[in-house]
């Protein structure tokens, strides 16, 4: 029997172009194998286009393609283009398929295209993520009664995709938020598509919700004040009252999912019992080097937010109480690094016993049981690079066993960046949230790890020590290293948290 799955929102094109590629994969081979003569790859013929309201256009499109001929080999692929409104002109394409013999969805990433539209035709262009991930340029053309034809575009052919329904008006969805712990009187600002909608905030309590009534809302972005309240940890519900719809942002206000917030061993020595470095496996060397803790009412001379405090074309910044600096209290030069292990300085502690911590204090949130693909590291940033409070080079390398083998793809550790070449992060407004989802250390796709509680016990038991560092290498093609000639990195609040974004609630 054919093997269906529900509708979800994972996100996947590399499938649709890899055929488009088998050509070129085989005249790269050896000059002295002789390559079979193929035939010459045959492009679709696309269709005359028929007029499209612009305003039909904006929506969902949705359609199945099945491939296979028997359970063994079946798959039913399905499709799904989000268009964003003409102004915004970006669409969202996704694709998840399901084979018949197990039954498991499979799909890679989220796909972001901008398109150009001329009444009948669409051509959407892969965004540059999109593009390094593999993602071709798509033709869509309507063809009348609210369907269009999709087709892949590639260097030596066109090739047919599939046939997309329009199957719904367009709902907010939200991606993300700036701050997850913020303070009152800080802007928070959650990022989105079709927020316009948006007419509606409510902040989690211990009692229900508190409504926000003063907020700004455009199409990818709501802009508040976050109010003095008791505020309980959970999801800012952001409610659509035309589309009769409530869409979430990620988990907030998780203060009691924080395991280092003073950064303080409070003048004991190892294992540092009663502190926040307490832990099992006695850490006996340094656990800082070349970073300093500063308390935000006793800043130095020469600290980057007391830089950002003189410049009155910056707001004030609204600090948290204790932060760690890199590298040091006041901005460094910062050379290019020449290997993925440079003596710029690093923080040590136990990973394990900093889990066993939000554990044991998270009130439920965060459990021994919770998947790892669930759950991520979340910290408060500050960056400062030539004078400007940005981050736009170098990245943060997350080490669960520091004795590891220095690699950008070791298993055991997360290399990530907020920032890319074209978009640097600002902190002119302040301080921002680093999220690193416990998935980007790939040793939690082994059984072993999967969870909280498996990953957390074999860093204990195996007496394993986390070492974060900043190193200003390059990182990829999108992470391009450059030297700075004054840089301060700071970060406060480390904690462990739900991650992810609960699905669109109708209401």
């Amino acid at each position: 029997m054919m093997t269906r799955i529900s509708k979800v929102q994972v996100i996947s094109m590399s499938l649709v172009i890899c055929h488009l590629s088998f050509s070129a994969m085989l005249a790269s081979c050896s000059s002295d194998i002789d390559a079979p003569s193929l035939p010459a790859v045959e492009s679709a013929t696309i269709p005359q286009g028929v007029e499209l309201p612009a305003d039909k256009l904006f929506g969902v499109w949705e359609g199945k393609k099945e491939v296979g001929s028997n359970n063994t080999n079946h798959f039913e692929q399905t499709y799904r283009v989000e268009f964003q409104s003409v102004d915004d002109a970006e669409a969202i394409l996704s694709h998840w398929f399901v084979d018949a013999e197990t039954a498991i969805p499979d799909s890679l990433c989220n796909m972001e295209y901008t398109y150009q539209f001329d009444g009948s035709n669409i051509e959407l262009t892969p965004k540059p993520a999109a593009r390094a991930a593999g993602a071709s340029i798509i033709k869509a053309v309507h063809t009348g009664d609210l369907q269009m034809q999709l087709f892949a575009v590639g260097d030596n052919a066109t090739t047919a995709i599939c046939t997309l329904t329009r199957t719904g008006d367009p709902e907010p969805s939200i991606t993300g938020v700036d701050r997850t712990l913020p303070q009152a009187g800080e802007k928070v600002t959650i990022y989105g598509r079709n927020l316009q909608f948006v007419d509606c905030l409510y902040l989690p309590t211990a009692t229900g919700e508190l409504a926000v009534t003063d907020f700004t809302a455009s199409s990818k972005q709501i802009v508040f004040t976050l109010p003095s309240a008791e505020l309980s940890p959970g999801y800012i519900r952001c409610h659509a009252s035309g589309a009769h719809v409530s869409s979430f942002t990620p988990a907030m206000f998780c203060s009691n999912c924080v395991f280092f917030s003073t950064f303080s061993t409070n003048g004991t020595s190892t294992p540092y019992t009663g502190s926040e470095f307490e832990n099992t496996i006695n850490i006996t060397q340094s656990l800082f080097d070349k970073i300093t803790v500063v308390e935000s009412d006793n800043l130095p001379d020469g600290h980057c937010l007391q830089l950002a405090a003189l410049d009155p074309q910056l707001p004030a910044v609204v600090s948290p109480a204790t932060m760690l600096c890199f590298f040091g209290n006041t901005p460094v030069t910062w050379t290019e690094d020449t290997s993925l292990d440079p003596n710029t300085g690093m923080f040590r502690f136990s990973f394990g016993d900093r889990m066993q911590y939000v554990v044991d204090n998270s009130g439920g949130l965060v459990t021994a049981k919770s998947k790892c693909k669930e759950t991520a590291v979340e910290m408060d940033i500050y960056a400062y690079s030539d004078g400007q409070p940005v981050w736009n080079t170098g990245f943060m390398s997350f080490r669960l066993d520091k004795d590891q083998s220095k690699s950008l793809t070791q298993s055991w550790f997360a290399q990530t960046a907020m920032w890319n070449n074209d978009q640097p992060v600002s902190f002119a407004d302040g301080w921002k949230t680093f999220t690193i989802p416990l998935s980007d250390f790939k040793v939690t796709e082994s059984d072993a790890y999967a969870t909280v509680g498996g990953l957390m016990n074999f860093l204990k038991a195996n007496k394993k020590q986390a070492v974060i560092k900043l190193i200003n290498y390059q990182l990829d093609a999108s992470h391009a290293a450059q030297a700075l000639g004054s840089f301060q990195f700071c970060i406060a609040n480390m904690r462990l948290v739900p991650y992810g974004t609960p699905a669109n609630r109708q209401d």
